[in-house]
């Protein structure tokens, strides 16, 4: 399973930085956060770096009226629904964002689709009108689909199985996931029904990107995803359409700064860590092995508080770690795959408890808070998916 870089506010420093070290790496494009120039720019500079990328055209909400969304040649003037059945239209469309992809170098498509809020007849039409102009006008590279869904269809069963049903006649090379809901979402059943669509469009032989994720997402190795994207506000690692009318979103994120333990698959506060120094248990929440040089200053002996680590740090450290993750989530096997998440989620939960035991806790971004939830999850797609899942691995 590997880690895309998902664009966001500030993202394209950060990007150069992590592929180089890397020496790969994919990166979505957010027309939402990049102008046409700066995004023709950016994409040659990684393609000399040995990146790639891929191009979200975000049509999620049509009507969205962020500043640098309707800037762009392939928005909208006026939008209506009756324009996504106008294949003239469509087509158009789809030929401006065909020559977007172009100057971008872009190694596939992402063939563009509104938010599913229930998944009728409507919107079966309109991704399969979305598909047949794709097929005629992305006719070079590989296409993947996206699938946008609110909170209420990921946490409707029905709804998902109908999703699979339907996907399973479409031509197309693989799917671009976005999955509405919050960070470190709590509800069982958005992250189990999330596991079973990518389990049930990976078995369909279709590449699956989960887009807008965070650590939570390291599950779906055992749903055999190829990939998640991750960046480094809140509002990249998980998704909401109001981003896309609010240009003042980014700033909400910027109050406090959090360090990422990977073994406690959890976030804490500068004052959680502080307490961890009071404490002598400050090395529990070290990462194992070799640290990386963002968070070397936290560890260095010096209480934490007192040290330079901020936004900057913390967003490197966490993408460079959860890259880490993503690269050791799936194993050779499905039935090895579930064992590594089950192992890795005790782990985290014991040292979790154990560092509560000695006063160290910060509930907001603490994995104790989902253990269930991803443990569910693991439970009901190895019930449900793990016999096929086993052959097709």
């Amino acid at each position: 399973m590997d880690l895309y870089l998902q664009l966001g506010h500030g993202m394209m420093g950060y990007c150069k930085e992590l592929i180089t070290k890397w020496g790969e790496g994919t990166v979505i494009l957010s027309p939402r956060d990049l102008t046409e120039a700066q995004t023709k720019k950016f994409s040659n500079e990684l393609l000399k770096l040995n990146g790639k990328t891929l191009f979200d055209p975000q049509y999620y909400n049509p009507r969205a009226d962020h500043h640098k969304l309707t800037e762009w040649t392939h928005w909208f003037d006026d939008f209506d629904t009756s324009l996504l059945s106008d294949n003239a239209f469509l087509e158009s469309k789809f030929q401006e964002i065909k020559h977007i992809n172009d100057y971008c170098h872009t190694s596939a498509y992402i063939i563009p689709s509104r938010i599913c809020e229930e998944p009728d007849k409507r919107w079966k039409q309109e991704q399969e009108s979305s598909i047949e102009r794709a097929i005629h006008v992305f006719d070079d590279k590989e296409k993947y689909l996206t699938i946008a869904l609110s909170f209420d269809v990921l946490t409707n069963e029905k709804s998902i199985e109908k999703i699979i049903d339907m996907s399973s006649s479409w031509d197309i090379d693989g799917y671009y996931v976005v999955p509405g809901g919050d960070y470190l979402e709590e509800d069982s059943y958005w992250l189990m029904n999330l596991a079973q669509l990518v389990a049930g469009l990976k078995l369909q032989d279709k590449k699956v990107i989960v887009g807008y994720s965070n650590h939570q997402m390291l599950s779906l190795a055992c749903a055999n995803v190829d990939a998640i994207a991750s960046g480094t506000f809140l509002n990249i690692r998980s998704f909401s359409a109001g981003k896309f009318d609010n240009p003042d979103s980014d700033a909400v994120s910027r109050r406090s700064v959090w360090y990422y333990c990977p073994q406690t698959l959890s976030e804490y506060g500068k004052r959680a860590l502080d307490r961890a120094y009071d404490y002598d248990v400050l090395d529990d929440l070290k990462p194992f092995g070799k640290i990386n040089k963002y968070v070397k200053i936290l560890f260095s002996g010096a209480k934490p508080s007192t040290v330079e680590f901020g936004d900057s740090l913390a967003f490197k450290h966490y993408l460079l770690t959860l890259k880490e993750q993503c690269l050791l989530a799936k194993r050779d096997t499905f039935e090895k795959t579930i064992d590594y998440h089950q192992t890795l989620s005790d782990n985290a939960s014991d040292l979790i408890r154990k560092l509560e035991k000695n006063g160290v806790r910060d509930a907001k971004r603490s994995f104790s808070n989902i253990v269930e939830v991803y443990q569910d999850t693991l439970f009901k797609l190895k019930k449900e998916r793990g016999a096929l899942l086993k052959r097709k691995w």
